[in-house]
């Protein structure tokens, strides 16, 4: 295929456009799964630690995976008993995250809580305010909650 601008030709080769043609909207479609909001500020961190008295305690992390920070993040997690009823919460906001900076938090457990479940995370930057929750999927905590 060639063009002609006065005394110019140019030539497009019409591999190249269908190439492109075909690639492009597969790059769209990879960013937008890529960066979905619920993976923005995400739980990077979930542990339960039972100490020498007998205590669970729960630590966790949510991080700001993208390259800006973000401002007013906070974030609400609750524990769940076997029948999916909320036994204990903890909640902490932070005026702002910056990118690749996490926020911890820590619990003390009730001796019913069995999993966990995200029930908000909120935050802002420049362009776009995002309140996500409650998320419906409970997470177990797994062996890491059996006694000796």
């Amino acid at each position: 295929m060639a063009i002609r601008f006065r005394d110019k030709v140019v030539v497009f080769k019409l591999w190249k456009i269908l190439a492109v043609l075909v690639l492009a909207p597969i790059f769209v479609l990879w960013g937008l799964v890529v960066h979905q909001l619920d993976e923005i500020v995400s739980l990077t961190r979930s542990e339960v630690i039972t100490d020498a008295a007998g205590t669970r305690k729960w630590y966790g992390t949510f991080t700001n995976t993208d390259d800006i920070p973000y401002t007013e993040v906070a974030i609400e997690v609750v524990f769940l008993d076997g029948d999916n009823e909320v036994v204990s919460r903890i909640k902490k906001e932070v005026e702002t995250l910056q990118a690749s900076e996490g926020l911890s938090l820590e619990s003390v457990l009730p001796e019913e809580a069995v999993k966990l479940r995200v029930q908000t995370v909120r935050w802002r930057n420049e362009h776009t305010s995002v309140f996500l929750g409650p998320f419906r999927k409970p997470w177990e905590f797994g062996y890491l909650m059996s006694r000796p």
